[in-house]
């Protein structure tokens, strides 16, 4: 005896879903055992179903399965082969006995006739089957015999793939400060629908065997309302419960509020990008509590857009990428490529003097808008080092690298001198 459940019979479901394109299902149905049933079918079930991360609870499974060979016109004609069907005639209704022959690709039948034996090719009848074939289901199936229960529910929980979530941030830039609104767009692929589903989104990286590719979607700003999850840390990685029950169609992209911040104070400048002739356009700010955030924030791609006074129309202004970010630390946004900053430099001289390389540099950065800019940029020494003299102010970020920073006024040039000077001198170590 069979007993048949499907998500009819749901009580409760809860999805986890994580950043690397899966999730975990878990789900408590009513099933209401007699204690006769050998054999349970557990329909409604993700089509992406990680069959080994199966647990059940309620229930002693001696062998499952997970069937999804679905009905198609192939299979269906295939389980018939050698068998009686019936050609019915399109305009009469009239039906004929015939036997299956074979089943051709693309599912075109070779019919005999039970009485004429007559050889039906390429007919333009509709083949009847007697019923459905047994071991062909109309959807994805998890199949347990079961030892005797009269068990009345029973838990399901299973991994699946075919879920995936990444946070679209958009961002209003204000004259000194930044509105940032966090929008969890969650992915469902996986093959089901899941209805009235109690939601948690994990934050982090997961060790998985296979990592997929996240995807990702354009956004246009409209004012934030109230985060619509609660956020905590959850082991290694940060957990988002959102506070409502909500349905997850199979391939729908949903996207619901989970952050919100406003009056972020921000600084722009720009850095020389020496592999592309053209500075980079930075906007970068401090996830603090004290300055509007102080909020774990998911990856995910980062949308900036500002008003054009004219008409006070917001245009977008660029984008970048974060990864993972924890509370307190900087966030740098690369927006795009300054227009009105350009550049140039050249190693003016090199010689060498009393066992050292003396190296000269000639940096000229000019500004051509109507305000002053910030201008960074780095300089790489290998090798053991002095400075020998500097025009402006550097900061040594490690044993190899210095950072300048230079202010250039509105419509001006600076031009940033250094010399440096390398010890190639060698030691002989005498020993006795």
């Amino acid at each position: 005896m069979r007993k048949i459940s499907n998500s009819k019979d749901t009580k409760d479901i809860a999805l986890t879903i994580y950043n690397g394109g899966f999730g975990a299902v878990k789900e408590t149905r009513k099933i209401n055992l007699t204690g006769r049933e050998k054999e349970v079918l557990f329909t409604d079930v993700a089509q992406k179903i990680e069959t080994d991360s199966l647990l059940v609870e309620g229930l002693s499974i001696i062998e499952f399965n997970y069937d999804y060979d679905l009905v198609n016109r192939e299979k269906l004609l295939g389980k018939y082969v050698d068998k009686e069907v019936f050609l019915k005639d399109r305009e009469t209704g009239e039906k004929k006995s015939c036997r299956l022959l074979s089943v051709e690709e693309g599912g075109r039948a070779v019919l005999e006739d039970n009485e004429s034996k007559e050889i039906y090719i390429d007919t333009s009848g509709e083949i009847v089957l007697p019923s459905l074939p047994s071991g062909l289901i109309v959807k994805p199936a998890l199949i347990w015999k079961i030892e005797e229960s009269k068990a009345e529910e029973v838990g399901v929980s299973y991994l699946t793939e075919g879920f995936n979530w990444s946070v679209n941030y958009v961002v209003e830039m204000l004259k000194e400060t930044l509105n940032i609104a966090g929008w969890a767009e969650i992915e469902n692929q996986s093959g089901m629908t899941f209805e009235n589903a109690r939601v948690k989104l994990i934050a982090g990286e997961v060790n998985r065997a296979e990592e997929l590719q996240d995807m990702d979607y354009l956004r246009v700003y409209a004012p934030a309302p109230e985060p619509q999850a609660e956020e905590k840390e959850f082991f290694d990685y940060h957990m988002y419960t959102l506070n409502n029950l909500t349905t997850l169609k199979d391939n729908q992209n949903k996207q619901i509020n989970i952050l919100k911040g406003e009056g972020v104070p921000y600084k722009q400048y720009y850095k020389l990008n020496f592999h592309e002739e053209k500075a980079d356009i930075i906007v970068a700010f401090e996830n603090a509590k004290e300055g509007g955030l102080g909020i774990p924030m998911p990856k995910g791609k980062i949308k900036l857009y500002k008003t054009d006074e004219a008409d006070n129309s917001l245009e977008f202004i660029g984008e970048d990428k974060i990864d993972h970010t924890s509370k307190n630390e900087e966030i740098e946004l690369v927006m795009g490529k300054a227009f009105d900053i350009a550049f140039d430099y050249e190693e003016t001289d090199r010689e060498k003097k009393d066992g050292y390389e003396y190296y000269k540099y000639e940096y000229n950065i000019r500004n051509h808008k109507s305000e002053a800019a910030q201008i960074y940029f780095d300089h790489t020494i290998w090798g053991v080092w002095d400075m020998v003299y500097s025009t402006h102010e550097y900061s040594k970020k490690s044993s190899s690298l210095i950072e300048f920073m230079v202010e250039v006024p509105a419509g001006e040039s600076v031009t940033v001198e250094f010399e440096y000077k390398i010890n190639r001198r060698k030691e002989h170590i005498i020993r006795s």
